[in-house]
């Protein structure tokens, strides 16, 4: 039985009929409510490269393409460079800020032959994407309904982590522009990142993306990811071809069908910048995803331990008690007051201060002041392992967390109770625990939440850290660095 584009689409049913097609009623799409991801897919065989697309791209966006003031601030550290493409805005055969959309050709060889294959290039729009999970204020995020991966730019500081860590580089940088510009221009950011968004404003309104919309080949195919997915596989598997962006970077929304295997095509085209891999790209969440399920346990580790230290603790005591007045009985003795051991506390210190290394390396401003470029730490440029790092670290202090309120509810009114200071920095860990495990939770598959839920919990993580660190090393200075008092 094959399977056509025309089967899928009457598979598909009315009320999803335009959602799942090249071209069609606003309306229609605005019918299907969302509620689930779309992907879209290409026919390479179909594109002429005429550029229809691209065009279409920036008439419909361009009313949102950056606006630079000048003259741009003048970066510190010195050697600080922007990016301006506000006087290249006419370059088309690259990812821009202007330009979200181009046609890569490629000339290959096929039964012998050999032929041009046209590519049109933009955002992958992942399932799970690095550039949204690691952006740290929360401007990047994934719309859960609709799968769209979008840069605000009215938070974004230009960073260009998002560039960085995606496996394409797709998010293009214009300096110039943003609210960097009204809070420290010259010491910290350095514009807004733009890329394709899929025409998410254009989708609010029940419209077609401008490039599917204009298409005069019918290239893409836009539809629920499933379904969209069960067809792309059909086709692939009875035309022969290949599919791309299915498994790359754990899933994407994007998937590419051509008649020649995508190695084959990377190996002819190289990339580079503003030009997207063809390369096969592995899931570059998927160890932060696992080590972010290793929070889960623990929780689970602390109190277990805590409970078995404070037994062991409550039996020795008993069993002195017994020794030095002659009794025995479960009520000849009262276990003794319990401290802090001192592991805990040393192992609380070094695990506070990876947090907070890390979590410092995980900003692009480390790199911009050189950190990142000292003697023995190039290791921290890798933002991927910085954040496994934080991870791991995380994990220990919920356990340190959890063996201690363990221990104190075991000992009740033996153990040492907080200081002013103290009951204020542990506030302030509870909250970074909250939200760095709601952190750990939206990086992981199966969870979405809000933008502006993600943006806020950003901030309030990183703003409770700043905070923490600040008071810390006040009171260690001014000598008040004691958690605890004399047990009441």
């Amino acid at each position: 039985m094959k399977h056509s584009r025309r089967m899928f689409l009457m598979g598909a049913g009315a009320a999803s009929l335009s959602a799942v097609t090249g071209r069609g009623s606003g309306d229609a799409l605005a019918a299907t409510g969302g509620g689930a991801q779309y992907a879209t897919l290409l026919e390479l065989e179909k594109c002429i490269g005429c550029d229809a697309c691209v065009q279409g791209c920036q008439e419909r966006n361009g009313a949102r393409y950056p606006v630079v003031s000048r003259p741009m601030p003048e970066l510190f550290p010195p050697g600080t460079k922007t990016e301006d493409w506000s006087q290249r805005q006419d370059v088309d055969d690259r990812l821009t800020p202007y330009n979200w959309l181009y046609i890569e050709t490629v000339t290959v060889q096929k039964n012998g032959a050999s032929f041009d294959l046209h590519i049109p290039r933009r955002c992958m729009h992942c399932t799970n994407p690095p550039c949204a999970n690691l952006c740290p204020w929360g401007a990047c995020s994934r719309d859960p309904q609709t799968g769209t991966v979008n840069i605000s730019p009215s938070t974004c500081l230009g960073g260009a982590k998002c560039r960085t860590v995606c496996p394409w580089h797709v998010p293009q940088r214009q300096s110039g522009v943003g609210p960097y510009l009204h809070l420290m221009p010259r010491f910290a950011g350095n514009g807004v990142m733009y890329k394709c968004d899929r025409c998410a404003d254009s989708y609010a309104k029940g419209q077609l993306p401008a490039c599917i919309e204009v298409c005069p080949e019918q290239v893409q195919t836009i539809g629920p990811r499933a379904g969209l997915l069960a067809h792309a596989q059909a086709l692939a598997a009875e035309r022969g071809h290949y599919l791309y962006g299915v498994t790359e970077n754990g899933g994407t929304n994007t998937f590419y069908l051509s008649p020649v295997p995508f190695e084959d095509l990377a190996a002819v085209k190289e990339p580079g910048p503003g030009r997207p891999t063809l390369a096969d790209v592995p899931d570059s969440m998927a160890q932060a995803a696992n080590l972010g399920r290793m929070l889960v346990a623990a929780p689970l580790a602390g109190i277990a331990a805590g409970m078995a230290r404070s037994a062991k603790s409550g039996s020795a005591a008993l069993d002195e008690k017994q020794a030095a007045t002659g009794l025995t009985g479960v009520a000849a003795a009262k276990p003794a007051s319990l401290a802090v051991p001192g592991w805990i506390k040393r192992v609380w210190v070094a695990v506070a201060l990876i947090l907070g290394f890390t979590g410092m390396m995980q900003m692009p401003i480390a790199a911009r002041y050189g950190l990142t470029r000292l003697p023995g730490m190039s290791w921290t440029g890798n933002f991927y392992t910085t954040l496994n790092i934080h991870y791991v670290a995380g994990a220990v202090l919920i356990a340190l967390c959890c063996l201690l309120i363990a221990l104190r509810l075991k000992a009740g009114g033996g153990f040492p109770r907080f200081v002013f200071w103290g009951a204020v920095r542990a506030s302030l860990v509870v909250g970074l625990v909250l939200t760095g495990i709601f952190r750990v939770l939206k990086n992981l598959p199966a969870f979405s939440f809000a933008p502006e839920l993600v943006m806020g919990m950003d901030l309030a993580h990183l703003g409770l850290a700043a905070v923490l660190g600040a008071l810390s090393l006040a009171l260690w200075v001014s000598g008040r660095k004691a958690w605890t008092g004399p047990a009441r």
